[in-house]
């Protein structure tokens, strides 16, 4: 009796396993994480399929354990799905509202706030290569990874880019770059940041540049359809080129740009990086990574990518810009 008493509270004490529940017109019913609701469809993820996109017309209700900014033509209410005597409805704030799921526009997930982050790391690399036997022996490769973590009100975001070329025995491109990016959110939207730049392009003379900065930054969107934040602040930047070492402050400005389209299945992205060294001989280096990735899988991708580095004063002999065109396989872990 006693052991009775004791795996009863157990289980009473234990969290419920909870997820969404989409039930079609034909009777079925399918279990996952809804995702959003756009073009027609509603995207639900599932550790089964993958993401599956369900056209709303097959669709008799929708169940959520989440809130989503729900838009009926041009007007919007924040909610919960929830089913209520047999009728779809939205909750919030504990009231329900009836909304026919036919004359949802679009529908997604607030990711702003300083809660709701989720609590693992996110990988993934970016792999391209090519090799070219003939009148000329060339071999290139690049590989870009990225890895973020989500925890309470601080974001942490690593990124690596390797870019390396040679042609007849040669290397003609030998480059290195490491980014990390802190943030901490003091508002839904406001953030304070701070970050390091590890750079080296030997073939450019540019043997060493490391930049530690902090400044602060606005996220004016994330959700279930994209993202877009932005940060300004001010950096020490140490550098070794052409044989000579330089310290500088500069002004550093960060852009970080995604969006999703076909239900996710494509993703466009652009991230960008300027510092303005007000040293006469220096200038401004830019550096942004552009492209789009296509799914071919829930872990493997297409991708498609442009690298730019610009210096607006190089270091004699050498061009101001590098432009490098990627085109592989994305792997996420």
């Amino acid at each position: 009796m006693k052991r009775l008493v004791l795996i009863t509270i157990a289980l009473l004490l234990s969290p419920l396993v909870t997820a969404d529940v989409v039930v079609l017109k034909s009777g079925d019913k399918m279990s996952g994480t809804v995702d959003s609701v756009a073009g027609g469809n509603v995207l639900l993820i599932t550790e089964y399929a993958g993401a599956v996109a369900i056209a709303i017309d097959a669709i008799a209700e929708v169940t959520t354990e989440g809130s989503f900014d729900v838009f009926v033509g041009e007007d919007s209410v924040n909610g919960k799905f929830a089913v209520v005597d047999g009728a779809q409805v939205l909750v919030t704030d504990g009231q329900s509202q009836p909304v026919a799921l036919s004359d949802v526009t679009r529908a997604g997930q607030n990711n702003l706030g300083i809660v709701n982050f989720a609590r693992e790391w996110k990988s993934r690399a970016d792999l391209a290569a090519q090799v070219a036997n003939g009148n000329t022996d060339t071999q290139n490769y690049s590989v870009l990874a990225e890895s973020s973590l989500k925890q309470d009100n601080v974001e942490y975001l690593l990124t690596l880019l390797i870019s390396n070329e040679e042609a007849e025995g040669i290397t003609t491109k030998e480059q290195l770059d490491f980014d990390f990016l802190y943030k901490r959110f003091v508002s839904e939207k406001w953030y304070a940041s701070g970050n390091f730049e590890y750079f080296e392009d030997p073939i450019k003379e540019v043997d060493r540049r490391v930049t530690l900065g902090a400044g602060m930054g606005y996220q004016f969107w994330d959700n279930s359809f994209g993202a877009l934040s932005s940060e300004l602040g001010v950096s020490y930047v140490n550098e070794d080129i052409g044989g000579e070492t330089s310290n500088n402050p500069a002004l550093r400005w960060g852009l970080d740009y995604k969006k999703y389209f076909f239900d996710k299945r494509m993703e466009a992205f652009h991230r960008q990086s300027v510092l303005f060294i007000p040293d006469s001989d220096r200038g401004e280096v830019i550096a942004s990574s552009t492209g789009v990735r296509y799914a071919l899988n829930t872990r493997i991708d297409a991708t498609a990518r442009v690298d730019v580095n610009h210096e607006t004063k190089p270091a004699p002999g050498n061009s101001k810009t590098d432009v490098i065109y990627n085109l592989g396989v994305g792997v996420k872990f």
